[in-house]
């Protein structure tokens, strides 16, 4: 049998305790680590190698006994005996060890099948009581399977009722059509009777009146369209004028676009907010404080401020995604601080584009944001910052502020 440094665990710890109280210039090279060490745990690293240390080193064995002062071996349990008689070595101290370490392993182990036993009789008792259960389950299943059965066999007589019902009311509604075909068919012979007898009784008429030239009246012909196809098609052309929509009223003038406001109750702080944006907010132009988001971003993901590159760009794919799959088919302008761009390409241009956004470099992006807004007062501008001064001075705009804690909540939610 050979030892493990647990099989004298309790030996361990006091010798660990002893080599933590010398001085450094007592401490045996191999266990500077030990000696330095805060953990309060040994690892199994220290374990060994204070085990190997004190199998060869005869005075820290004896140091360790001497602080020790274990119980005697008639009141110690059989594991720190061992580690007694580890430190002492005295004759067949290994002998004795061995014995008592393969003692500590029977009784473990007789623990353990009295714990699987336990566990059987347990798995034993939980098996007749899910046969139980699965009887009964069986049972109301083969009750529900009839009553079901039963429910859509009704539901399929009543349907083929239905059906012979609708059957009957269709060939009704085709001898109906019928009749009403042959109605229609003899009014329409009737129409051409009476044709024919109006256009015998205008040659009859056109034959008896006076002539245009000696009574000086204008001649019929001259009362519906003329034959002369330019004076035909200047008829035309006032008759499809007077059914145009206005053509007779001044030209309308440009409505004013609706201001955005969100539905009564919605938070413009949290993510709803942002998804009314999405999935009903008209067609808008948002306008975004960069920066302003990427913190609020960095602070729902608890990272570490500032943002860099990585953080920029996450932040524009999605606000280009939202742009682009939005009912609205919104526009994004994002506007960035020049002056803040640590970490950020130096390569990028003042202006970049990603899909359905437009990003900016600007010197001062609150002063930016508001002349943007000022730009399309009367248009539909939704502005996204918890800035409140640039808040603000949106609003005397007219524009519509959602908060950047919203946003960022709302990406963090992956919609898009």
């Amino acid at each position: 049998m050979n030892f493990h440094p647990r099989d004298f665990r309790a030996a361990l710890e006091e010798a660990r305790r002893v080599v933590k109280a010398m001085s450094a210039a007592e401490v045996p090279h191999s266990l500077r680590r030990t000696w330095g060490s805060s953990s309060r745990r040994m690892t199994p690293v220290e374990a060994t190698n204070l085990f190997r240390e004190l199998e060869k080193d005869q005075r820290l064995r004896q140091v360790t006994l001497d602080s020790w002062d274990p119980p005697s071996p008639a009141e110690a349990d059989r594991r720190t005996a061992a580690s007694v008689l580890f430190l002492e070595r005295t004759e067949n101290w290994e002998s004795q060890a061995r014995g008592l370490l393969t003692e500590i392993a029977l009784d473990e182990a007789q623990v353990e099948i009295e714990r699987l036993q336990r566990c059987q009789q347990d798995a034993q008792v939980e098996l007749a009581s899910l046969r139980v259960r699965a009887d009964g389950f069986h049972q109301q299943t083969e009750v529900e399977i009839k009553r079901r059965t039963a429910g859509l066999m009704q539901d399929l007589e009543r349907a083929r009722e239905r059906i012979t019902k609708l059957e009957r009311d269709l060939g009704e509604q085709r001898r109906q059509t019928e009749f009403w075909e042959k109605e229609a068919n003899a009014a329409f012979d009737q129409l051409d009777l009476a044709d024919e007898r109006y256009d015998d009784l205008r040659d009859r008429y056109s034959s008896k009146r006076p002539s245009a030239a000696s009574s000086g009246v204008t001649s019929v012909e001259g009362t519906g369209f003329s034959r002369d196809p330019l004076q035909a098609a200047r008829m035309l052309d006032q008759m499809v004028s007077f059914w145009e929509v206005g053509s007779d009223e001044p030209a309308p003038t440009k409505a004013t676009a609706v201001r955005l406001e969100l539905p009564p109750g919605a938070d413009p702080r949290s993510s709803g907010a942002v998804d009314w944006v999405f999935w009903e907010a008209p067609r808008a132009m948002l306008v975004v404080d960069g920066w302003n988001v990427a913190y609020h971003w960095m602070y729902q993901r608890q990272l570490e401020p500032p943002p860099d590159q990585q953080t920029i760009w996450f932040v524009t794919n999605r606000l280009a995604n939202l742009a682009r799959y939005s009912i609205g088919g919104h526009r994004v302008n994002f506007y960035l601080d020049s002056r803040h761009a640590s970490g950020i390409d130096l390569d990028w241009e003042n202006r970049f584009q990603s899909g359905h956004l437009t990003g900016f470099y600007v010197e001062n992006a609150d002063d930016a944001i508001a002349e943007e807004a000022g730009r399309r007062e009367g248009e539909p501008v939704l502005v996204v910052t918890s800035d409140k001064e640039l808040a603000e001075r949106c609003r005397v705009h007219g524009a519509m502020v959602l908060a950047s804690e919203g946003l960022a909540e709302w990406m963090a939610e992956a919609r898009v």
